[in-house]
């Protein structure tokens, strides 16, 4: 059993805030209530907020992230067909986004920086559930669903068990490792951010990050001062996935690691040893990859 599923398993709804906390989302304002923008859209004159959490973005050059998000727990399995009630969510979340935008808590949290150039009100749905055996892609089942057009923001992320469990027990297997060592999140090049201004890493994990099937970390021994580039992949082993993990990791690394690490949900030595050798031997940089590992991130397998 994982990191995640223990701990939902004894907090249950409190899953979200160590999650937050483990993402580096501290301090949270959580459960207020803000006047609704249009009481008659919205048939309701306040919008309530399970949570709200803003930061300056190293993803994108003078930018703050405005993040509302709400809380769906539930001790039952996730229905077959949950587009109706998807919806339903989906739409109380984005009439809280409208309402937050015009909001005295949005203002006096952009008063507290300057220099900024822009702005992104985003939503995270935390739909979640106490049944730690069923393992669903919640995504797969809302593939086809027709998204409510009438509502202005910036997007919404949907996470769900898999999601919460995959970013959860990848921060937790890296903290457990690397005690001794400075853990941060390595933020890469998007295009928007290549200047002096941004971090390259960071404590704080951005929201696109949340919906990627990639987390990269960074991570310095306190002692040697040797820097770890980590990533972990949501995806099963392959080895073609191997092959394209190991040329983003030297990317997104810059080469400037001492050691790379890739680790999989699902990698076993004993199965796929000899496949990672062989992809050693095809790849074009012999000095990157005598210093690569491929393990795996999930203590429930073997690596």
């Amino acid at each position: 059993m994982g990191e995640y599923s223990k701990r939902i398993g004894e907090i249950g709804e409190e899953i979200v805030s160590d999650f937050l906390k483990a993402i580096g989302w501290e301090n949270p304002r959580l459960n207020f209530d803000i006047p609704s923008v249009n009481p008659e859209k919205h048939g309701k004159q306040t919008n309530g907020i399970d949570g709200f959490f803003h930061y300056k973005s190293p993803m994108i050059t003078d930018t703050i992230e405005n993040i509302v998000f709400s809380v769906k727990f539930s001790n039952d399995k996730y229905k077959n067909n949950p587009v109706k009630q998807f919806k339903e969510y989906y739409r109380d979340l984005a009439m809280a986004i409208e309402s937050f935008k015009k909001s005295e808590i949005r203002n006096d949290a952009l008063n507290k920086h300057s220099n900024i150039e822009s702005t992104f009100e985003r939503g995270i749905l935390f739909w979640i559930n106490n049944d730690i055996e069923e393992k669903v892609n919640l995504s797969q089942r809302l593939l086809k669903i027709e998204i409510p057009k009438d509502f202005i923001h910036d997007g919404i992320i949907l996470m769900d068990n898999l999601r919460m469990e995959f970013i959860f027990d990848s921060i937790s297997y890296v903290k457990n490792k690397y005690r001794d060592s400075d853990i941060q999140f390595s933020y890469f090049s998007t295009g928007m951010n290549n200047d002096d201004k941004n971090k390259r890493n960071g404590k704080i994990l951005p929201v696109q990050f949340l919906a990627s099937n990639i987390l990269p970390f960074r991570i310095q021994n306190e002692a040697t001062k040797e820097v770890t580039f980590v990533l972990c992949t949501n995806d099963n082993f392959e080895d073609n996935e191997l092959m394209k993990l190991m040329g983003l990791a030297k990317n997104i690394g810059s080469n400037l690691q001492t050691h790379t690490h890739i680790m999989f949900p699902d990698y076993n030595k004993s199965k796929h040893e000899q496949i990672v050798e062989t992809a050693k031997q095809a790849f074009d940089d012999s000095t990157f990859v005598s210093d690569l590992k491929v393990g795996n991130f999930n203590t429930t397998f073997i690596g």
